[in-house]
């Protein structure tokens, strides 16, 4: 979970998750003065300090300073469904290597897309699709599992250059013809409105 002053989002979507779905949560930190990391503490979340700014350096830090086989980045401001949390895990555990929450799958809706995002997200996608063994609708989205290893890869680390690590994960699993999929999950308004 990154986090950045989310101590409300916290509060409202870290007692919905069913922690048995996995092994721990770890709460990845920018510097918040709110009280995020003494509620993630208090909820028993491990609280790591973010080492490099920027959201894409957060993960890729983080996932080389894990152990677990798989990595699921989900994103505690009400973006990211803890409802699809089970599907996704489920999709992990039938072999995939990389399982996206896509906004733009069947029924599913994005309420935070705003223009850049929207277009940035369609450029992105259809940059993916020639590589890849299935048909990306959501290179962007954060609401993603994947393996771990993804990032250790040398040449990840290489090409991480821009502020977004997804269309990279995406990227290197259709490079690496790796087993991916999609499935559908909205993206509801985010809490405190502010993206």
């Amino acid at each position: 979970l990154p986090t950045l002053n989310e101590v409300n989002g916290l509060k409202a979507v870290v007692p919905r998750i069913d922690r048995s779905l996995v092994d721990e949560i770890v709460v990845i930190d920018g510097g918040s003065s709110d009280g995020t990391t003494e509620y993630a503490m208090e909820q028993g979340l491990t609280v790591v300090t973010q080492l490099r700014p920027g959201l894409h350096f957060a993960i890729f830090d983080v996932a080389h300073a894990l152990t677990t086989d798989y990595l699921i980045e989900f994103s505690p401001d009400g973006n990211c469904m803890v409802e699809q949390l089970a599907d996704l895990v489920a999709k992990l555990h039938e072999g995939y290597d990389m399982v996206v929450v896509s906004r733009y799958l069947a029924h599913a809706v994005s309420e935070d897309d705003h223009a850049v995002s929207a277009f940035g997200n369609w450029m992105f996608s259809r940059l993916m699709r020639p590589l890849a063994r299935f048909p990306v609708t959501d290179a962007l989205n954060i609401y993603r599992g994947y393996r771990r290893s993804l990032l250790l890869d040398p040449d990840f680390g290489f090409y991480l250059k821009g502020p977004v690590l997804e269309p990279l994960v995406t990227g290197m699993c259709a490079l690496r013809d790796l087993n991916a999929t999609e499935i559908p999950g909205s993206e509801p308004v985010r809490i405190g409105g502010q993206t």
